[in-house]
């Protein structure tokens, strides 16, 4: 996990909230036996979260995928509003909607 900064080295805080972004790299493995790849996740909150390395995560309220496109570059930016470690997550069940989806392979 670590801070989201700008080019002048400060702390980039969400639009909508104004809550610190943190980054969190995570592998995600598809079930059916294909390659594995490093995923980022934007995550946000006021404090850091405490996410041990190579600790399998959850994300209780789901992920949300953002397309962009800028000149010849392209991408999905992926953003989360809460991260957990897999075996403290609250017994919530996930939000599913179009915008979201909780996977146990991030």
């Amino acid at each position: 996990m670590s801070p989201r900064v700008d080019q002048d080295g400060v702390q980039r805080t969400d639009r909508e909230g104004g809550g610190l972004q943190w980054e969190l790299e995570t592998m995600h493995k598809p079930a059916d036996g294909g390659t594995a790849s490093v995923v980022r996740i934007r995550v946000t909150g006021n404090a850091e979260p405490k996410i041990p390395e190579f600790s399998e995560v959850t994300f209780p309220q789901g992920i949300r995928g953002l397309w962009w496109n800028m000149g010849d570059r392209s991408g999905i930016s992926w953003s989360a509003a809460e991260v957990q470690v897999a075996g403290a997550a609250k017994q919530q069940p996930p939000r599913q909607d179009k915008e979201s989806a909780s996977s146990p392979y991030f």
